[in-house]
């Protein structure tokens, strides 16, 4: 009865509103009363009826129980375990992605702290990287995440884990990036549509959508990365590093990833929200490495320091932002190069002029009177 007791605790901190909200957006029916002070949904599936009581007043005296059994009662109508439901109401608004880590030795619930740090570090860096790779298309994504991505990996959380496997649920509260407003959290009271469309649903999609592009290629026998410097299919070369850390102990362990979305946030999820990765996906995402950090090694790098800039005058209007960089070739003679930058990139470059600063930039130097590079990476030198 242990876990009766931590539920019946832990349903006192479900807001009603949301869990009002979770009934409407998943079928259940208003069943009309007289009282204020409850509100009541039913639902029939197949041959079984259901009916949950949902104390709206928290000054009632059987409150906290009268809301746990509300929660039982939804949990058994849609045959889900208790904890998996608590954890939704208790984060209302919110994509949850699970990654479980199927392992012999971690049945009972446990797991060996190398194993649990590189899962929670690794699920981290996907995570972030997937963010980057919404915000900022590139290859490669180097130095610190910027403070979007910072903000938004902050308000992640990372859920219980669950008996009988080790799995880490990682919360994921819908938050906006607005071009005039900047990182912003949205509420249970916020439009579905702008939910849809937020940098949360966007990344946990991109998360889900990645996975199974690597997971089809891989099945079809191909081992070609699938990055672009460009475009919203773009899989940077640090949400490979992520996954490659997450499946490294490949020889002993499968691992599952599964995406389980707002209900009442039906738009922009990803085609599929389940993905299981056996030990057998190692090798061929290693091998993805290897290519990967082949053709970076092959690109040019040029470093010196900025002597134009040129953008939108208008602020609020930038989002990318074009450069003159004066570096020295291979003869030490000097040369001229044009890159076009993401705002965040031209940001920094900004103040990177300001400060006389030495920037790097890593991509396809096409030479001529006129000679460009593509950015494929980009970092102010200290």
């Amino acid at each position: 009865m242990i876990y009766s007791v931590n539920f019946l605790d832990l349903s006192d901190r479900i807001n009603p509103l949301a869990f009002i909200k979770y009934l409407k957006a998943t079928g259940w029916r208003q069943f009309q009363t007289k009282r204020t002070d409850i509100r009541v949904y039913q639902i029939e599936r197949e041959s079984d009826f259901f009916q949950a009581v949902v104390p709206l007043d928290k000054n009632l005296r059987d409150y906290k129980t009268a809301m746990y059994h509300a929660v039982k009662t939804v949990a058994d109508a849609e045959q889900r375990p208790i904890e998996q439901m608590m954890l939704y109401l208790l984060n209302p608004n919110t994509d949850i992605l699970k990654i479980r880590l199927d392992k012999k030795e971690v049945e009972a619930g446990n797991i060996l702290f190398d194993d649990a740090i590189s899962l929670y570090e690794n699920t981290k860096k996907m995570i972030a990287a997937a963010a980057m790779d919404v915000i900022h298309p590139r290859k490669i994504h180097q130095g610190r995440p910027d403070d979007v991505v910072t903000k938004f990996l902050s308000e992640c959380r990372f859920g219980q884990t669950e008996v009988g496997s080790y799995i880490v649920s990682v919360v994921c509260p819908f938050a906006e990036l607005d071009e005039k407003k900047g990182y912003r959290q949205l509420s249970i009271f916020s439009e579905e549509e702008q939910c849809a469309d937020s940098l949360t649903r966007k990344v946990t999609s991109r998360v889900m959508n990645n996975l199974f592009a690597i997971k089809s290629q891989i099945d079809k026998g191909e081992t070609e990365p699938l990055v672009s410097g460009e475009g919203d299919s773009a899989i940077s070369v640090n949400f490979y590093e992520a996954l490659n850390g997450l499946t490294s102990d490949s020889d002993t362990a499968d691992i599952e990833f599964t995406a389980e979305w707002d209900p009442a946030v039906k738009n922009n999820m990803c085609r599929t929200n389940h993905i299981r990765l056996s030990r057998d996906y190692g090798q061929p995402i290693e091998t993805v490495i290897s290519k990967i950090r082949e053709a970076k090694n092959k690109a040019t790098t040029i470093i010196g320091r900025i002597k134009k800039l040129e953008s939108a005058p208008d602020v609020s209007q930038r989002k990318t932002g074009k450069i003159t960089l004066i570096y020295l070739d291979d003869s030490d003679h000097k040369k001229t190069a044009v890159a076009n930058l993401e705002k965040d990139e031209y940001d920094r470059a900004i103040e990177a002029h300001a400060s006389g600063k030495y920037v790097e930039i890593v991509g396809d130097l096409a030479k001529g009177r006129n000679s460009t590079i593509t950015c494929e990476s980009f970092r102010v030198l200290d």
